[in-house]
């Protein structure tokens, strides 16, 4: 049997798991899966990251990380920065948890329970921006505001809805974003552009939206980069439908890469780039992958 330590952010999304946390853990024990549960909740900002860097890794078999996107992004960074290589268990309770869909983790408890028994692990690449990590989402621009300028009392309140409330409440000023961005791909070649957004992920899912990086892979030792070129509201009309036909890549709106190092950099100093659904850093930054950097439980 197994040890393991919850880490649980307590205020994360509209609490559809957490309110369950106490049948997982008898389960958890009743199983036999574990004997040993230790819990440690976060009550602000950057708790679970140095939980995650000053655990003692050697005490316990896994991690349970009770959370969103930016509970997980936490967890990570102090992993990573501490260079742990303890296997993650991700219990999705965020708004919208894209690494968690991405990964098709499970809801349900009894499968949860099954997860965690049969204990397969994957080896996940982790995106690195200036000082920081990301584990599915990096970007500027048109919209990457919206998720840190949402309350979380609408978060609990309307769920992934209250992102696109906000978002068409914004919606003439979006549209006016332009930002002359420099784009230097693994320091060989460098483009120009004018851009109203830019999004460097990890994975193929990006604020619940599918495939917007169709050949984002976390085991390929890449980041794939799309960026939206400045162009008219009838442009960015046909540019959504050539995304339900899965044909936005071949836009000429849209510049699509993969790289191991991207660096992005623009004359303004006001663009402030999303790391995870949180506020980052701002341009210029280097963005760097770091492969295999995590082992996550799958199912």
């Amino acid at each position: 049997m197994k040890k393991c330590l919850f880490i649980i952010n307590p205020t994360a999304g509209q609490h559809a798991i957490q309110q369950r946390l106490d049948v997982l853990i008898g389960k958890l024990i009743l199983k036999q899966i574990v004997n040993t549960i230790d819990v440690f909740y976060t009550t602000k900002k950057g708790d679970a990251f140095y939980e995650a860097k000053d655990t003692n890794e050697s005490i316990y078999d896994f991690f349970i990380v009770v959370g969103g996107d930016g509970t997980l992004n936490e967890v990570i960074s102090g992993m990573v920065e501490s260079k742990k290589k303890i296997p993650i268990a991700l219990l999705a309770a965020g708004t919208v948890n894209d690494f968690a869909r991405y990964l098709q983790l499970p809801l349900d408890i009894d499968a949860i329970c099954e997860m965690i028994s049969n204990f397969k692990t994957i080896a996940s690449d982790v995106g690195k921006i200036n000082n920081q990590y990301f584990i599915n989402v990096a970007a500027g621009g048109m919209f990457s505001d919206v998720s840190f300028s949402v309350s979380k009392s609408d978060k609990k309140r309307f769920g992934p809805l209250a992102y696109y409330i906000t978002g068409i409440a914004s919606l003439p000023s979006q549209l006016r974003t332009n930002i002359p961005l420099e784009i230097t791909f693994n320091d060989e070649r460098t483009i120009k552009e004018d851009a109203m957004l830019f999004i460097i992920t990890n994975t193929k899912r990006v604020g619940g939206i599918e495939k917007i990086t169709p050949y984002a892979d976390i085991q390929d030792g890449l980041l794939d980069i799309i960026i939206i070129k400045k162009c008219s509201v009838t442009d960015l009309v046909a540019l959504s439908k050539d995304y339900l036909l899965n044909k936005h890549i071949d836009s000429p709106f849209i510049i699509y890469q993969q790289a191991k190092k991207i660096e992005l950099s623009c004359p303004e100093d006001s663009v402030i780039v999303d790391i995870d659904g949180e506020k980052g850093s701002k341009l210029p930054v280097v963005i760097e992958t770091i492969e295999k950097a995590i082992s996550i439980i799958i199912p």
